[in-house]
């Protein structure tokens, strides 16, 4: 009953993404600090969740760590519904059809194989980092370090996360989402790559730039999605996106487990590198494709 129970939950959960990524791109109009700010809000609950999670469990019991959440659920579902106007009057049936930049047919295509592979690419390194740090931490960072020293490095590293969203959200603005998206792939690799062969204080900085990149790359990932899918497919590319970046979380832990006991986070760290050496040709790809959209788009605009 309790397995139901989860996965009733992850389904009812499933929705966020898809749908609420796509409404918060209609009503922001792509608006990438609005973008920037949502994702550090998603990453920070993940960031506090387990903590907030055990100490309701240590003072209640487990079943208030279910019910808690579950009432506060329920009390903003109600709020949303009170405060947000119903759109399907005037939505319905009149979802724009037309991308802020039109793509070819094949560069349509191309462009959407390529996010295939990064979001799987992505899900693997995103996930297998994340999971992986504070063990990493505790292991290569110094034998000395007290468990409340590698929770507070741990913590501070996933910082450097959101603080990296809010910046790219207004890195975006001036920038070419697309070039960012390369910027921030190739930085992740450098960091990941760093990460392999650093111990002490340089593990912490390089990891640091390893999660800058990793958030940020999701915030422009989003945001290139915004502007070259037309809103009335944005809902079904945010599904089948987050299906197969999830996929790979799921594999994520057992690549751990499996790749630690055979090689230690030595081997770890060389298949999440390789993950995202993987994402990061697919970003290329990619933006080399965009790249030649956008010179057709102000090649078309008009002259003043």
């Amino acid at each position: 009953m309790l397995a139901l129970a989860l996965g009733l939950l992850g389904a009812f959960a499933a929705i966020y993404h898809p749908v609420g990524m796509a409404m918060l791109i209609e009503v922001s109009k792509a608006r990438p600090r609005t973008l920037a700010f949502n994702g550090v809000c998603g990453n920070l609950g993940v960031t506090l969740a387990p903590g907030i999670s055990a100490m309701i469990a240590a003072w209640f019991g487990w079943r208030a760590a279910f019910l808690v959440p579950a009432a506060l659920c329920v009390a903003i579902g109600f709020a949303y519904l009170a405060v947000v106007a119903d759109d399907r009057v005037h939505h319905a049936g009149k979802r724009s059809t037309t991308a802020n930049v039109t793509l070819s047919p094949q560069a349509a295509l191309a462009m959407f194989a390529c996010y295939i592979v990064i979001s799987l690419a992505g899900g693997l390194t995103f996930n297998t980092a994340t999971i992986a740090l504070p063990k990493l931490i505790n292991e290569r960072a110094g034998q000395d370090l007290t468990l409340m020293l590698v929770g507070w490095l741990a913590t501070g590293i996933f910082l450097c996360g959101a603080l990296a969203q809010l910046a790219v959200g207004r890195l975006v603005e001036r920038f070419p989402p697309h070039l960012m998206f390369a910027a921030m792939a190739t930085a992740q690799f450098i960091g990941l790559v760093w990460s392999s062969y650093a111990t002490g204080a340089a593990l912490v900085v390089a990891l640091a730039l390893s999660f800058a990149a990793v958030y940020a790359q999701v915030t422009v990932g989003d945001i290139v999605i915004s502007r070259y899918i037309p809103d009335a497919w944005r809902g079904r590319i945010f599904a089948v996106r987050y299906f197969l970046t999830f996929i790979a979380a799921g594999a994520a832990v057992e690549l751990i487990a499996q790749l630690y006991g055979r090689g230690g986070f030595d081997l770890v760290l060389a298949a999440v590198a390789a993950s995202a050496l993987m994402m990061l040709i697919a970003v290329y790809a990619m933006a080399a494709v965009v790249h030649g959209a956008e010179a057709a788009h102000r090649a078309a605009q008009p002259a003043e």
